[in-house]
Protein backbone atom coordinates (compact mmCIF):
# COMPACT_ATOMS: atom_id res chain seq x y z
CA UNK A 1 0.00 0.00 0.00
CA UNK A 2 1.19 3.51 -0.82
CA UNK A 3 1.15 6.61 1.36
CA UNK A 4 2.12 10.13 0.29
CA UNK A 5 3.48 12.43 3.00
CA UNK A 6 3.43 16.16 2.23
CA UNK A 7 5.56 17.74 4.97
CA UNK A 8 8.26 20.40 4.67
CA UNK A 9 10.05 19.61 7.95
CA UNK A 10 12.46 16.70 7.32
CA UNK A 11 12.54 15.64 10.99
CA UNK A 12 8.76 15.41 11.19
CA UNK A 13 8.59 13.59 7.86
CA UNK A 14 11.15 11.09 9.17
CA UNK A 15 9.15 10.60 12.39
CA UNK A 16 6.01 9.91 10.34
CA UNK A 17 7.85 7.42 8.15
CA UNK A 18 9.29 5.63 11.21
CA UNK A 19 5.83 5.45 12.75
CA UNK A 20 4.33 3.99 9.57
CA UNK A 21 7.16 1.48 9.18
CA UNK A 22 6.89 0.41 12.81
CA UNK A 23 3.21 -0.46 12.53
CA UNK A 24 3.10 -1.40 8.81
CA UNK A 25 6.58 -2.68 7.80
CA UNK A 26 5.74 -3.28 4.13
CA UNK A 27 4.22 0.13 3.51
CA UNK A 28 5.43 2.14 0.50
CA UNK A 29 5.74 5.87 0.94
CA UNK A 30 6.79 9.00 -0.89
CA UNK A 31 7.66 12.27 0.84
CA UNK A 32 7.29 15.74 -0.62
CA UNK A 33 8.53 18.93 1.00
CA UNK A 34 6.17 21.12 -0.99
CA UNK A 35 2.55 21.29 -2.00
CA UNK A 36 2.91 21.33 -5.78
CA UNK A 37 5.21 18.32 -5.77
CA UNK A 38 2.84 16.60 -3.32
CA UNK A 39 -0.12 17.09 -5.65
CA UNK A 40 1.89 15.53 -8.47
CA UNK A 41 2.84 12.58 -6.25
CA UNK A 42 -0.82 11.97 -5.44
CA UNK A 43 -1.65 12.05 -9.16
CA UNK A 44 1.14 9.71 -10.22
CA UNK A 45 1.33 7.30 -7.26
CA UNK A 46 -2.40 7.03 -6.56
CA UNK A 47 -1.85 6.37 -2.84
CA UNK A 48 -4.29 4.80 -0.42
CA UNK A 49 -3.66 7.63 2.07
CA UNK A 50 -2.21 11.16 2.14
CA UNK A 51 -0.74 12.89 5.19
CA UNK A 52 -0.77 16.65 4.65
CA UNK A 53 0.81 19.54 6.53
CA UNK A 54 -0.87 22.94 6.17
CA UNK A 55 2.19 25.20 6.50
CA UNK A 56 4.10 24.50 3.30
CA UNK A 57 6.73 26.69 1.64
CA UNK A 58 5.17 27.01 -1.82
CA UNK A 59 1.39 26.84 -1.40
CA UNK A 60 -0.97 26.60 1.53
CA UNK A 61 -1.92 23.05 2.52
CA UNK A 62 -5.60 23.92 2.25
CA UNK A 63 -5.00 24.74 -1.43
CA UNK A 64 -3.24 21.40 -1.79
CA UNK A 65 -6.27 19.66 -0.29
CA UNK A 66 -8.58 21.56 -2.61
CA UNK A 67 -6.48 20.52 -5.62
CA UNK A 68 -6.40 16.87 -4.54
CA UNK A 69 -10.17 16.85 -4.06
CA UNK A 70 -10.58 18.06 -7.65
CA UNK A 71 -9.32 14.69 -8.94
CA UNK A 72 -9.31 12.19 -6.05
CA UNK A 73 -11.33 10.92 -3.09
CA UNK A 74 -8.22 9.48 -1.38
CA UNK A 75 -8.32 9.84 2.42
CA UNK A 76 -6.35 12.97 3.35
CA UNK A 77 -5.32 13.34 6.97
CA UNK A 78 -4.16 16.82 7.90
CA UNK A 79 -1.20 16.74 10.30
CA UNK A 80 -0.38 20.29 11.43
CA UNK A 81 0.47 22.63 14.30
CA UNK A 82 -2.54 24.78 13.38
CA UNK A 83 -5.09 23.85 16.02
CA UNK A 84 -7.74 26.56 15.79
CA UNK A 85 -11.38 25.62 15.34
CA UNK A 86 -11.41 27.83 12.23
CA UNK A 87 -8.62 25.78 10.63
CA UNK A 88 -10.24 22.47 11.60
CA UNK A 89 -13.55 23.62 10.15
CA UNK A 90 -11.90 24.73 6.93
CA UNK A 91 -10.13 21.38 6.61
CA UNK A 92 -13.41 19.53 7.08
CA UNK A 93 -15.22 21.78 4.61
CA UNK A 94 -12.53 21.14 1.98
CA UNK A 95 -12.80 17.38 2.43
CA UNK A 96 -10.14 16.37 4.94
CA UNK A 97 -10.73 12.88 6.29
CA UNK A 98 -9.18 13.66 9.67
CA UNK A 99 -7.30 16.50 11.39
CA UNK A 100 -4.45 15.72 13.78
CA UNK A 101 -2.45 18.40 15.55
CA UNK A 102 1.27 18.36 16.26
CA UNK A 103 2.95 17.34 18.41
CA UNK A 104 1.57 13.83 18.15
CA UNK A 105 2.53 10.50 19.70
CA UNK A 106 3.37 7.59 17.40
CA UNK A 107 0.70 5.36 18.96
CA UNK A 108 -1.96 8.05 18.59
CA UNK A 109 -1.05 8.60 14.94
CA UNK A 110 -1.08 4.86 14.24
CA UNK A 111 -4.43 4.38 15.97
CA UNK A 112 -5.99 7.24 14.02
CA UNK A 113 -4.57 6.01 10.69
CA UNK A 114 -5.44 2.36 11.28
CA UNK A 115 -9.10 2.82 10.36
CA UNK A 116 -8.23 4.37 6.99
CA UNK A 117 -5.63 1.74 6.22
CA UNK A 118 -7.99 -1.07 7.22
CA UNK A 119 -10.69 0.35 4.96
CA UNK A 120 -8.20 -0.18 2.13
CA UNK A 121 -7.80 -3.82 3.26
CA UNK A 122 -4.18 -3.28 4.29
CA UNK A 123 -3.54 -5.54 7.24
CA UNK A 124 0.27 -6.07 7.39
Amino acid sequence: MKVVIIEDNPEIAEAIVLCLQTFWPKIEYAVSGGGNEGINLVKTRQPALVLLDINLPDIDGFEVLKSIRAFSAVPVVILTVRATEKDKKRGNELGATDYITKPFKARELADRLRKYLEEKKYTD
